[in-house]
């Protein structure tokens, strides 16, 4: 995706000098879901809402590679982990937050996938209950708390029904 980059910061230990792969990471199609969310970075920002938006990442890790450790970033800025920004969550266990990814020999030469949810995106209160409605979502956007999250649809599915939208966050120059 043109907009969103993952820097990757590895830290291996060389175990032979010949060359080979430690690292494989490739973006995948996801069927993860697109969820609005209060705007809780800026919360005197009430008339928008931020759109989150997930992303997969497939990951295949070799013995050379004690851990992986990232930093996103999106319009030339580093994004923060945690609550604000972005999250990162191993696919089989999406409740835990991780901030790295620690060599394990069961997982070592085994794909893992990550999804990484992006909420980094503001989106008019406006524009939000246009796609409440073309998702036939009765919700309100007013008053929208801590930990309340509405559920839209896949993002494969949201990509293809919102080019537009997409669009306008690919037009952010990364560089």
């Amino acid at each position: 995706m043109k907009y969103t980059h993952i820097i990757v910061a590895i830290v291996s230990l060389l175990i032979s000098c010949k060359e080979e792969k430690t690292l494989e990471i490739k973006q995948i199609d996801t069927k993860e879901i697109v969820t609005i969310l209060p705007n809780l970075k800026n919360p005197l920002i009430k008339d928008s809402v931020v759109l989150s938006i997930p992303f997969e990442f497939q990951i295949l890790i070799d013995s050379s590679v004690d851990y992986v450790v990232w930093l996103y970033r999106v319009d030339n800025k580093t994004l923060r982990d945690g609550s604000f920004d972005y999250q990162v969550y191993k696919k089989q266990n999406k409740t835990k937050i991780i901030y790295q990814l620690d060599s394990d020999k069961a997982l070592i030469n085994k794909p893992i996938n990550i999804i990484i949810k992006e909420r980094n995106h503001l989106i008019s209160k406006t524009d939000a209950r246009k796609l409440l409605k073309k998702y036939d979502i009765n919700r309100s956007l007013d008053n929208l708390k801590f930990r309340d999250t509405i559920k839209l649809t896949t993002y494969d599915k949201f990509r293809n029904e919102n080019k537009s939208l997409i669009n306008d966050f690919e037009k952010i120059s990364d560089l």
